[in-house]
């Protein structure tokens, strides 16, 4: 039942708008270019009849009618920023979006809990799982090529692959114990 949302479309060329620009609903090329035309203060001069179509796909053509399409359509030369207002703008903006991603220092509570996560993690966790070398499996599969045999495995392989499934229930009990042990040492799991 939502509404469509309705595109915006540049008043002096037609193309997808990104917003009011000096006044006025415009895409980024028609910011731009009248922002520049106005700051150089260069005079266009058009070719033919000072009527030339201003559209997406001809606006590059004649920028004297550019300009004044501008114009008629209202956009504003007094709200133009000069060079050093639009640097100064430009840094203010890099100030702040870093000021939102930059990381804001941790507080004595959350540095007491990392050190205690760490301390925990590596009491109860060996890095080089050499506490998983006793639980190495009691039977050492082989299974059989698909060359030897071509059809699939035989049907005698099928137990021995069922006879490390304790193998596997050993290690996962090990590993579900050692995370209750590091839990335990935390005062929030206790």
């Amino acid at each position: 039942d939502a509404e469509p949302v309705e595109e915006k479309v540049c008043a002096v060329c037609g193309d997808r708008a990104t917003g009011y620009h000096f006044h006025v609903m415009t895409c980024e090329g028609c910011k731009g270019f009248f922002r520049r035309s106005i700051n150089k203060g260069v005079q266009f001069t058009c070719s033919l009849t000072r009527s030339c179509p201003i559209t997406k796909a001809k606006r590059r053509q004649c920028q004297a009618c550019r300009l004044q399409k501008c114009l008629d359509v209202g956009m504003r030369k007094d709200m133009i920023l000069s060079e050093e207002a639009l640097r100064r703008r430009r840094a203010l903006r890099r100030q702040r979006r870093s000021a939102r991603v930059a990381p804001v220092g941790l507080t004595p509570e959350q540095q007491e809990l990392i050190a205690l996560l760490v301390a925990a993690h590596q009491h109860n966790f060996d890095s080089s799982f050499s506490q998983l070398t006793h639980y190495g499996p009691a039977v050492r599969l082989h299974i059989p090529s698909k060359q030897s045999h071509p059809e699939g495995p035989d049907e005698a392989v099928l137990p021995d692959v069922l006879s490390i499934l304790p193998h596997f229930a050993e290690i996962s009990t090990f590993m579900i114990q050692q995370v209750i042990n590091f839990a335990k040492e935390i005062p929030a799991f206790r």
